[in-house]
């Protein structure tokens, strides 16, 4: 009766080791994926700032049909951190990035914290290809890169 109890025993408690690996990584994957959602979420966000500076006259401080001159700070931008220039800002979520700024046309690349494993200088992209680029222009939104 011993042995059978302390097999018991081994066999709990090796079920319980390995349903706990299972939670942790599925724990994991559902954080990451949420932080991506959020980047997602936060560029469509400044989707519709930057169609709002875009449209609104120089003179009250937007870019009067034009993304010229278009910097996160201007469009008050919920940022942590954000660089002097205003092109480059760091959230919770992720950092982003100002890539171009003409008259018709904005890109920006917005990269999710999971994907970035130290602090790092918030002027450059950390990963090759685990981030959001988008262009948007007076009225539409294109992806142009996504994470898998």
């Amino acid at each position: 009766m011993g042995q059978q109890q302390l097999l018991l025993i081994i066999l709990v408690s090796v079920l319980v080791g390995i349903a706990t690996v299972v939670a942790i990584n599925t724990f994991q994957s559902a954080s990451e994926s949420s932080n991506i959602d959020a980047v997602r979420n936060d560029l469509v966000m400044l989707k519709s700032s930057a169609q709002a500076y875009f449209r609104k006259p120089a003179t009250l401080g937007g870019g009067g049909n034009s993304f010229d001159g278009f910097t996160f700070e201007k469009i008050g931008f919920p940022a942590d951190e954000m660089t002097p220039d205003g092109l480059h800002a760091r959230t919770p979520n992720g950092v982003f990035h100002v890539w171009r700024a003409n008259s018709d046309e904005l890109g920006i690349y917005g990269e999710p914290l999971t994907e970035i494993d130290a602090v790092v200088d918030i002027t450059s992209l950390v990963s090759d290809s685990d981030y959001f680029s988008i262009s948007i222009t007076s009225d539409t939104l294109v992806w142009l890169n996504t994470p898998n």
